[in-house]
């Protein structure tokens, strides 16, 4: 029993240290990336501002960055692309703010309204950063105030799918996996407790001997 008990109490420790479930969460949010999807319409930008609210410390803002540019380089060499394009800084820099969103709004927070007006926060500002970076690092557009409006103009549609994914996705993560991760901890507490109320097996039978 004292075995059993010991091994709830370092699952539990590690479940409230690493957040196993919110990694878990950030890893395959990360890894859907190769599923097919309509334009702009993944769930990087949600990954990004749930690891800022669910992951502790520094690991909130390494575990997406190797994901994004661990698949990065997959899809790359997949679609035939280069992936340190010009301008590619911005667009992970853009990325790490969503990270430091979720980590100033949301850490202690589960209304879906008030996820759902940061996630919100976050397309809009992905969408300015990622946009002007084209603008400033591509031949697409002139440098000009005018050029910079076309860019942004052009880019409104893509912008659907970004909003949509990212409204879609921390929907998920945040109303389902916050739900699966405190059951899993509350059945860890659960069991614990009720082992602790079982008298020890060399008790019952001593108990048992005296009975008879």
């Amino acid at each position: 029993m004292e075995k059993i008990n010991l091994a709830l109490q370092k699952w539990k420790t590690a479940l409230n240290q690493n957040e196993g479930v919110s990694t878990l969460a950030v890893i395959l949010a990360g890894i859907s990336r190769f599923l097919p999807h309509p334009s702009n319409f993944t769930s990087i930008g949600a990954m990004t501002v749930y690891s800022g609210a669910r992951v502790r410390g520094w690991k909130s803002f390494l575990f997406p960055m190797f994901i994004l540019l661990t698949t990065d380089y997959i899809l790359s060499r997949v679609h035939n692309y280069e992936m340190f394009y010009e301008g590619f800084f911005l667009v992970y820099f853009s990325l790490m703010i969503n990270v430091f969103l979720g980590k100033c709004f949301l850490k202690n927070q589960k209304n879906l309204m008030f996820v759902s007006g940061v996630a919100l926060l976050a397309s809009v500002q992905f969408f300015t950063i990622s946009n002007f970076s084209v603008w400033a690092f591509s031949s697409l557009y002139t440098k000009t105030w005018d050029g910079l409006l076309t860019c942004y103009l052009v880019a409104i549609p893509y912008f659907a799918g970004t909003l949509l994914g990212d409204l879609l996705y921390t929907s998920v993560l945040f109303g389902i996996l916050d739900r699966v991760e405190s059951k899993v901890k509350g059945r860890i507490s659960i069991l614990k407790n009720r082992i602790k109320k079982e008298p020890p097996f060399e008790s019952k039978r001593v108990t048992l001997q005296n009975t008879k």
